[in-house]
């Protein structure tokens, strides 16, 4: 893969040239995620909002439909929150996702998927902690 080269990257080994490409892309990813979100807050009443973040909670699933907003948009927000849990919590533990996920009881799910609504990075830390001790462990 080329990574786009600007004149500030002149001094920059090629891994730095990527990760900083990679750091724009993720950057772009979060704000057009903003972007969606701002926009949905401002044209749905508050109680449309919540049923649409409840039914997200107990089913896994955003519905276009039901939120309003084109499937695109739905993709877009997914994708920011799955690299932002990525990047932010699994990696630094030398996890993936599919890693932290085979350590995921089904009940779990709602409880986590309420505190990336709220924003509670600290409940999927701590259980991707003890994922991460866990695979530790056992060696794998």
């Amino acid at each position: 893969m080329a990574v786009e080269q600007d004149d500030d990257d002149q001094d920059l080994d090629e891994d730095q040239r990527r990760e900083k490409a990679e750091q724009k892309e993720y950057d772009e990813m979060v704000a057009a995620s903003d972007k969606v979100l701002n926009d949905w807050m401002a044209a749905h009443p508050e109680d449309a909002r919540q049923a649409v973040i409840d039914s997200y909670i107990e089913g896994g699933e955003i519905d276009a439909a039901t939120a309003g907003v084109q499937h695109v948009e739905v993709q877009i927000i997914e994708a920011s929150f799955t690299k932002h849990i990525e990047r932010s919590i699994l990696s630094p533990l030398g996890l993936t996702m599919a890693q932290w996920q085979e350590h995921m009881d089904e009940a779990e799910l709602p409880a986590f998927r309420r505190a990336v609504v709220k924003g509670d990075w600290q409940a999927l830390i701590d259980h991707a902690r003890a994922a991460a001790k866990m695979r530790l462990d056992l060696g794998i």
